[in-house]
């Protein structure tokens, strides 16, 4: 473990918060136990508690089997991925990616080892793994008298020199030579298998436990059992301070010769559960909803404690199959959010307080979709930040609803252009008036036709706070409707995704529009949409993970895209929602076990650096900076677009920084010139200028 935490402590752009569960599979792990879960490789002992995940050199956070041997433990992935932990390993190191392209998921708890040999048992073969070498030696597809395709193994035993592979009815053996494997003539012949007689008992697969014993003592501690009786435990592992008693959503510890156990299922902090919303916060960190009703918050060094938004209420599977947006807030910490079908809600203190419920029984002016049943996908600050606006569906025409912060509720009804109201953005116009974006679609399913409506109403405070005169511009014919959309304030642009395909408001063409150069995005499923302080756009997607996309010189149509996967540290491909951080500077993504981040200097909105309200004044750091030890000396605080010198004190210019070196408002620098050379102690001068404002500062360098 010390070495997992020398790993950590550099500096890592990725990092997540994830639901360490189902377990699927357990194995002895130093002095504890690793349990391989959906939401990473869980190390539990008495005295440490830690998950790794996509970023930890694992690639993936879905794990589907552990096993150990020679000094080793070895993981493999839902898809097949192997992944060694050994000595030289920082910490994980993947030794094979090529069952991964068969796209067949690995059977849970179905891998065994022998020597240097894994048997990896997937949902339509048998897989033969030299770990030492990392490569395979063998696949199989037929064992005796059964396709593996249509009987998969279940579950393996190695009991001896001999491999049981157990279907739903019946187990078959074989004989294995392990050391010499590679050179089994017969290893591929079905018929090689013998069938073990019914009614056999093989002692060594699961069983389901009725009473837990350890050391022959039947332990009795209520915590090992569910209320019906039945047993949480499913594998036992013994060490030297006691055993380990896993289940697939437990982990208990006896200690040796005693009858209590001690319950460690739960882990440093908090999960932030099934998330299918995330939203940036002013002062940096997200806010989180999950499925089961829970609001969270979180940030890079934590995640708080999530608690219940309305009572027992939650989005349940609407969060995703609607792709809902409806957590929003205004500056002076108000927050609104809207449990479909049921109620509207109203917070003050960052969600600490509810102010105010607006339920869909009670007699209030917003449209219902079915009687006592109101819908919204989407809920926003009102552009004034005077409270909030949303949209609620009914046949034929949805309607628009202002929510003040006094609780107020003012409703333009059956205003809109089909049933079903989306996704909203909204702002003030030249006139005070406020425009109105809104997404829509003729039915409930994601993939109905829908298109865009601009609306246009008067200032609501020219009109005793009533949305009246509402003027509908209606752009259809999006097929499917749109799920996610952004205004990007540097491109004066407005964006929108669909399921299939990404499109942008031209509002002098009076047109939607489709860029003209997307290459390296097809075949994906759209879920969301954000955009960075320099009018990069972030898109999610429900099986590539995440693109970046830049308009080239400012174009919409041509863009420059970059992709990451759980390959770079994302916690899953699946991403159901993503917000960027500017405060922080990281891009956050929503996961069903949990939030990933990516950190990186240009995300970070560096705009009000170097004025007079810039509250992170310029300076370096570490001082003094020892480049044998210290990775980077940093400039912070320095504004976008302006350029760092470095000079030596003969004034000698040592580097010089200047465009995408200085985004997101610092650089870094290695103690190097050029030419790679470390430099030589001292006391060194940096210059950083923009346009006329010139700030300078001084550090040591020291080896």
């Amino acid at each position: 473990m010390l070495l997992w935490a020398a790993y950590v402590g550099a500096y890592d752009k990725w990092g997540a918060f994830s639901d360490p569960f189902p377990i699927h599979d357990v194995t002895p792990f130093a002095n504890g136990v690793l349990l391989a879960t959906d939401g990473g490789l869980r190390f539990r002992s008495i005295y440490e508690n830690v998950v790794y995940h996509s970023e930890h050199g694992l690639e993936t956070s879905r794990f589907h089997s552990v096993v150990s041997s020679n000094n080793a433990v070895y993981a493999v992935s839902e898809y097949g991925l192997v992944a060694v932990f050994a000595d030289g390993s920082i910490p994980w190191r993947i030794i094979n990616r090529s069952y991964v392209k068969n796209n067949v998921r690995a059977v849970p708890h179905g891998t065994v080892m022998s020597g240097h040999i894994m048997t990896i048992a997937f949902e339509d073969r048998l897989a033969f793994f030299d770990a030492f070498q990392g490569r395979s030696l063998l696949t199989i597809d037929r064992i005796g008298s059964r396709s593996l395709s249509i009987t998969p193994v279940r579950e393996l035993l190695i009991r001896g020199d001999s491999l049981y592979a157990k279907m739903d009815k019946e187990t078959y053996v074989r004989k294995m030579d392990w050391a010499n494997l590679a050179s089994d003539k017969r290893l591929s012949d079905p018929n090689s298998w013998s069938l073990v007689p019914a009614g056999t008992v093989v002692e060594g697969f699961d069983e389901p436990v009725k009473k837990v014993t350890v050391d022959s003592q039947v332990l009795t501690d209520e915590q090992l059992y569910h209320d019906d009786g039945s047993s949480k435990v499913k594998w036992q592992v013994k060490t030297a301070d006691g055993t380990y008693l896993v289940g697939s959503e437990y982990v208990f510890f006896n200690k040796t010769g005693e009858k209590t156990v001690t319950d460690l299922t739960g882990f440093n902090g908090y999960s932030p559960g099934e998330v299918y919303e995330v939203k940036a916060t002013p002062e940096g960190g997200v806010l989180a909803m999950s499925v089961d009703g829970k609001l969270s918050y979180g940030s890079i060094g934590g995640w708080g404690e999530p608690h219940y938004a309305y009572s027992t209420l939650s989005n349940g599977p609407n969060g995703y199959s609607a792709r809902m947006k409806t957590l929003s807030y205004l500056p002076d910490g108000s927050m609104f959010y809207h449990i479909w079908g049921f109620v509207y809600l109203m917070y003050s203190k960052w969600g600490a307080h509810l102010e105010y419920d607006f339920k869909a029984e009670d007699n209030h002016c917003f449209d219902k979709y079915l009687p006592n049943y109101a819908i919204s996908v989407a809920t926003i600050a009102a552009p004034d930040n005077s409270g909030f606006l949303t949209s609620t569906g009914k046949n034929p025409n949805y309607g628009v609803v202002y929510f003040t912060k006094d609780g107020e509720v003012h409703c333009a009804n059956g205003i809109g252009s089909n049933p079903v109201p989306g996704v909203m953005h909204s702002k003030i116009d030249e006139d005070g008036k406020w425009v109105v974006y809104i997404a829509n679609k003729d039915g409930t399913a994601l993939a109905s036709e829908g298109g865009l409506d601009v609306i246009t109403f008067p200032s609501p405070k020219a009109n005793g706070g009533e949305l009246v005169n509402g003027q509908v511009k209606y752009y259809g014919g999006m097929n499917p409707a749109p799920v996610d959309m952004v205004y990007d304030p540097v491109g004066d642009r407005l964006w929108l995704v669909t399921m299939s395909s990404l499109a942008y408001l031209d509002e002098e063409a009076d047109t939607i529009m489709t860029p003209a150069s997307t290459n390296g995005m097809l075949g994906a499923e759209f879920t969301s949409i954000d955009v960075d302080s320099h009018g990069n756009l972030w898109v999610g997607t429900t099986n590539q993970g995440v693109y970046r996309l830049t308009p080239k010189n400012g174009s919409p149509d041509t863009l420059k895209i970059l992709h990451f996967t759980t390959k770079d540290g994302l916690l899953d491909n699946n991403v159901a929602d993503l917000a960027i951080d500017p405060v922080v500077g990281a891009a956050w993504f929503a996961h069903e076990k949990g939030v990933s981040y990516y950190r990186r200097n240009d995300l970070k909105d560096a705009h009000k650096n170097m004025t007079d309200s810039a509250e992170v004044k310029v300076h370096a750091y570490p001082v003094p900076f020892r480049p044998k030890t210290q990775a980077f000396l940093t400039i912070d605080g320095i504004a976008e677009k302006s350029t760092v010198s470095i000079y030596n004190r003969g004034g000698a210019l040592i580097k010089y920084f200047r465009n995408e070196e200085v985004a997101g408002g610092k650089v870094e620098w290695n103690g190097r010139e050029d030419s790679g050379k470390l430099v030589t102690p001292g006391v060194y001068y940096y210059v950083v200028k923009k346009g006329s404002k010139v700030k300078k500062g001084k550090f040591i360098i020291a080896h």
